[in-house]
């Protein structure tokens, strides 16, 4: 199948599940190209490398964008306008929506006039939120066109009004957590609609974790990954971190990732006395962040942020065969039972996270077992080509469906 993915912007640092998703479908087969709504990423040329999406077609706004929805404003006057009406329509209560909205119309035009040209078989939605826009135009200018959405948690916190609108007329509906369904129907999405398809991640990296890496916790490694702002935790990590150094001075903590926040998380880690033990990695390729991991004891994520979801790099932290310690954001149970494959804190409780990691370096065994443990559930129903595959057979099926009528 032909298939339009719509995204806001490809690929970008913090979006590894957008780039596996993407390179699973091409290795499965399907033709993919990605439409991003806003300019490339300042890093887009390096992570294109780093994903190996060598040949993949990504197109973003641009100057030229611009030219493009002037020339069909002209020649489409009704489809632009008709597009205007929808976003008014949806937004007229919510300004902030309506004037992002606005902002975006040219891009969604420009877009619209690369998928009319290339006729796919599918166009999705990677987020639910403003790229409704081009699914209101596709669903009504191109109507042998499958239509999906995607909605998670991002899209359900920013409550987007054209999101529920256009879900009245997707095709096809998705979302990765069950914890999603009571929000989705509260704002006035049919759940029965929704397709409960995780994110997986990938089962084919160069390295792996090994078992016997917690036969010796004398010099135990932590690992924390992530955007370094305010709401991910890392202030949490560094104090979990500190109790631990009490008995295991020979501990150290990696910080993969970059952000505003970092240079707050340098003062504190001056201000606790972990100069000695504490490295920050700034933002690493996903191969070298695996590497990471494989050789690490303790992966933490004390995240407080709102719209985390059972997040990919505890998925690739926990096949990498790591402990770890992370909040109780929405959703997490279905990825880890506390104390058997993992453990779950409330947020800011870095007490009782300190508290799990010392039980472990008390009893290597269990350390073990916990990583093990991890490394099967992430096996058995994490892998995100099983997950592709899934998305396949139900576009196929809407696409068998419309050909009936």
């Amino acid at each position: 199948m032909k298939l339009a993915y719509i995204t806001m912007q490809f690929p970008v640092p913090s979006e590894t599940f957008a780039s596996l998703d993407v390179e699973s479908l091409r290795q499965q087969g399907q033709d993919v190209s990605v439409y991003g709504m806003r300019p490339k990423h300042v890093q887009f040329e390096k992570l294109m490398v780093e994903r190996d999406h060598a040949g993949l077609s990504v197109t973003h706004f641009s100057f030229e964008s611009i030219l493009v929805f002037f020339a069909f404003l002209i020649r489409h006057p009704l489809m632009t306008f008709s597009l205007l009406g929808w976003v008014l329509s949806c937004c007229a209560k919510t300004p902030k929506h309506l004037l992002k909205s606005l902002v975006l119309l040219p891009s969604a035009i420009s877009i619209f006039r690369s998928v009319l040209k290339r006729k796919p078989d599918v166009v999705h939605l990677f987020w639910g939120h403003y790229p409704s826009m081009e699914g209101y135009l596709v669903k009504r200018y191109m109507p042998n066109t499958v239509v999906s959405m995607f909605l998670g948690a991002h899209d359900l916190v920013s409550a987007y009004p054209g999101s529920v609108k256009l879900s009245e007329e997707a095709d096809v509906i998705f979302t990765h957590s069950k914890s999603n369904l009571p929000m989705m129907s509260e704002m006035g999405i049919d759940k029965d609609k929704v397709n409960v398809v995780v994110r997986g991640t990938k089962l084919d990296f160069p390295v792996e974790g090994v078992a016997n890496k917690f036969e010796e916790l004398n010099e135990p490694i932590f690992l924390t990954a992530g955007r370094l702002i305010e709401e991910k935790g890392v202030d949490d990590v560094l104090r979990i971190f500190q109790g631990v150094l009490n008995n295991n001075p020979r501990a150290v903590l990696y910080i993969a990732g970059d952000g505003s926040f970092r240079p707050s998380l340098e003062k504190l880690v001056d201000n606790l006395g972990l100069q000695k033990y504490v490295f920050f990695l700034g933002h690493v390729d996903q191969v070298e962040l695996i590497k990471v991991m494989s050789k690490t004891h303790f992966f933490l994520l004390m995240s407080r942020y709102p719209s985390e979801r059972l997040p990919n790099v505890v998925k690739e932290a926990m096949y990498q065969k790591c402990v770890v310690v992370t909040t109780n954001t929405p959703g997490i149970d279905e990825l880890i039972e506390n104390g058997i494959e993992g453990f779950v804190v409330e947020k800011g409780d870095w007490k009782s996270g300190l508290a799990f990691i010392n039980t472990c370096l008390e009893k290597d065994a269990r350390a073990s077992t916990i990583a093990m443990n991890a490394k099967q559930k992430i096996i058995e129903k994490f892998d995100v080509d099983v997950s592709m595959n899934t998305y396949i057979k139900l576009w196929q099926a809407a696409k068998d469906r419309m050909e009936l009528l």
